[in-house]
């Protein structure tokens, strides 16, 4: 059989090899030959015809992906204009893209009459099981390892880098009184009335209860107990998981705005509702401390119903995690790569904070997890569900559409908006005001790591990165200047331009706290932080200053502030004040008056009027081709507009738009105007 395997370069190639599985290969993960070795593939199609290249193995024994991922992938590769290959094997965790590489090894030689050098070169490479040959290169002379190859003290091997994909079960070999008398060691007279009465026990338990390797290597070649090995990806059962679209079980499409506690209770009491019903839920998390928060409250109520996938997790238990939701009804709790998770009857989708910033991949393409979310449940036919501290422009536009109903009650500390002058970082009415509550929980924010921004009077400018643009910030502990979107980096406290003497301007997160320390004292019971943290509580919260969110240069930036304004007002439980230039500006006055989603509404008009998201989407191709454009109007969309970027002497064209369809049109840009366009990216704000 000819299969179609999607590579991780995003290719598309042809192996041969045999297939005696009931079940469609579609979907399985394949092990092939490359150009530097081997690697992971999908198997996307069958073919017919012949190639010489052989598929090596299929090492697991269930498909990776069901039908719906694969479809996921397909539909977002187009979205994001990126090779499926390419966004699947980011989407999915490390664990399962395994390769095959070069090592060097200890050969079978005994080191007799070695130097002492070469001696710490083959211990070294035997503590490891093999090195890779440049990294052994690095640390040692590499004349010194040429040598110990030629003599045959070290070998090439190549070995794949995989997980251990098998567990280990033992079990006793004889009645128990019989292999007592066998061993005099309390040790594993221990370990043996442990395995007694029990079927199976795995090693991973023993090794829990502070049983050593050693002992089971040394009952076994006794024979006292035997070794069973079970692949994590096998079903135990011979019922084949339900594929058919579920039954929505939570009415369609929810967004639940309210504090972190109830909105995890809310998704706990339907996950139960879906396990009663056989079926599974996954909960993805765009923000990994709020999974870490989450996890204790879902573990009580699920237990081992409750499986991880992310990646601070061990590949091996990421692998067994990924295929027992295959087999049972599981909830799955997670970050980006468990979407793509064949999870068993999978009923409802949670995304968990959808206005954390989280929700866009950076690093792939910049993938919005809501809209990935949105395609994935109406593929299935699942319910989707958001919870949010504070609902994001484009979600709470589903709602105004009704395409998202709206529960939940979010909080409503009492509120107090306060005027301050430039010079201030903490006003005299602030100050009375923390005088009476200072025995409070308090948090701090101000929306802006180090001491300050700097400006040059020379270039009359705030100070810029000279990699990115962004303004640099200041930091008087690390005596430097920096910049937090590109870590560029800056010794020398003068502006990169010109070289002139800067001074500081506003104040960030270590200006405000040297503040507080000289008028209040640092206290057990302060805390500071740049952004809310929906998972935390504090009974006063405090925005020192937060109009720097207003002066980015960004369509977002009245988004930006009234979600980081609502999310410090969900974690107040008792009073939040906040500090600001401009109190007459509508966010605030907004938000005083307890009337926030008036600044939703105006904000969607904006939006709408100058054609930007979420009615529109937006696309941004930077290219050396200045007569581009014209093309990009006639061909592409007569919306388009052309800016120079002085800094990468090149031209940037956004592109509104709204079909699909255009995304079809810019694949063929790409083809054939490859030389003059530097990148593209689809949704780039």
């Amino acid at each position: 059989m000819l299969f179609r395997i999607l590579l991780p370069n995003g290719r598309v190639s042809l192996y041969s090899g045999r297939w005696d599985k009931e079940d469609s290969p579609l979907g399985w993960r394949a092990l092939v030959p490359s150009g530097s070795g081997g690697t992971t593939g999908i198997v996307v199609g069958v073919s017919e015809g012949e190639t010489e290249r052989e598929v090596i193995e299929f090492p697991d024994e269930a498909p990776l992906l069901n039908q719906w991922g694969l479809s996921l992938v397909e539909e977002l590769s187009l979205d994001y204009l990126m090779h499926k290959g390419v966004l699947l094997f980011k989407l999915l965790p490390s664990a399962f893209l395994w390769k095959e590489e070069e090592l060097l090894t200890i050969a079978d030689i005994k080191p007799v009459g070695l130097d002492r050098k070469s001696l710490e070169i083959i211990e070294y490479v035997r503590k490891r099981r093999g090195v890779k040959p440049e990294n052994l290169k690095k640390k040692y002379n590499p004349d010194l390892i040429k040598l110990l190859l030629k003599k045959g003290f070290l070998a090439i091997k190549r070995s794949w880098r995989a997980p251990d994909v098998e567990e280990k079960f033992y079990r006793l070999n004889l009645p128990l009184k019989e292999a007592l008398k066998k061993v005099r060691s309390k040790e594993k007279k221990r370990l043996l009335v442990f395995l007694a009465g029990k079927e199976l026990v795995s090693e991973e338990e023993l090794i829990e209860w502070g049983f050593k390797r050693r002992l089971l290597n040394e009952l076994l070649r006794e024979g006292l107990i035997s070794l069973e090995r079970e692949h994590l990806s096998r079903q135990r059962d011979k019922g084949k998981p339900s594929v058919e679209l579920v039954k929505r079980v939570f009415g369609g499409r929810v967004l639940i705005w309210s504090t972190f506690e109830k909105a995890l209770q809310e998704i706990a009491f339907i996950a139960e509702q879906n396990l009663n019903r056989g079926h599974s839920t996954l909960i993805l998390f765009p923000d990994y401390g709020e999974l870490e928060r989450s996890i204790s409250v879902l573990n009580y109520s699920f237990g081992d119903k409750l499986i991880e996938i992310h990646s601070r997790l061990q590949a091996r238990r990421v692998y067994e995690n990924w295929f027992r939701a295959y087999r049972e009804p599981v909830v799955v709790a997670g970050t980006y790569i468990s979407m793509l998770c064949p999870a068993h009857s999978l009923s409802t989708v949670v995304l968990f904070d959808e206005s954390s910033a989280g929700v866009k991949l950076r690093h792939v393409g910049n993938l919005d997890i809501r809209r990935a979310s949105l395609i994935l449940t109406k593929k299935l036919g699942a319910s989707l569900v958001f919870t949010t501290p504070a609902p994001s422009l484009s979600s709470y536009y589903m709602v105004k559409k009704g395409r998202m109903n709206l529960e939940g009650e979010p909080p409503s500390p009492e509120t107090t908006v306060i005027k301050r002058d430039p010079t201030e970082v903490l006003t005299e009415e602030l100050y009375k005001q923390l005088k009476i509550y200072k025995d409070k929980d308090i948090l701090f924010l101000v929306p802006k790591h180090g001491y300050s921004y700097v400006y040059c009077p020379r270039c009359e400018t705030l100070s810029e990165c000279p990699e990115c643009g962004t303004f640099l910030t200041y930091s008087l502990k690390r005596e430097e200047l920096y910049c937090t979107r590109c870590r560029y980096q800056r010794e020398e406290l003068t502006c990169p331009e010109c070289e002139g003497e800067l001074e500081e301007v506003g104040f960030g997160l270590e200006k405000a706290v040297e503040v507080i320390e000289d008028n209040l004292g640092l206290e057990d019971n302060f805390h500071f932080s740049t952004h809310p943290h929906w998972e935390s509580k504090h009974e006063l919260v405090v925005i020192l200053s937060a109009d720097s969110l207003l002066s980015v240069p960004s369509y977002r930036a009245k988004e930006e502030l009234l979600l980081y304004l609502l999310k410090a007002k969900n974690v107040a439980g008792e009073k939040l004040f906040v500090q600001t230039l401009f109190p007459d500006e509508e966010v605030f006055k907004a938000l005083n008056e307890g009337a926030t989603e008036t600044i939703y509404s105006k904000e969607l008009e904006e939006r709408e009027r100058d054609m930007l998201p979420p009615f529109w989407r937006l696309l941004l191709i930077k290219t050396t081709n200045r007569e581009l454009e014209n093309y990009v109007f006639k061909v592409v969309s007569p919306n388009v507009k052309s800016t120079y970027n002085v800094r990468e002497n090149s031209y940037e064209l956004l592109v509104r738009f709204r079909e699909r369809k255009t995304l079809w049109k810019v694949k063929q840009l790409l083809k054939r105007f490859s030389r003059d366009i530097i990148e593209v990216k689809v949704d780039p704000f």
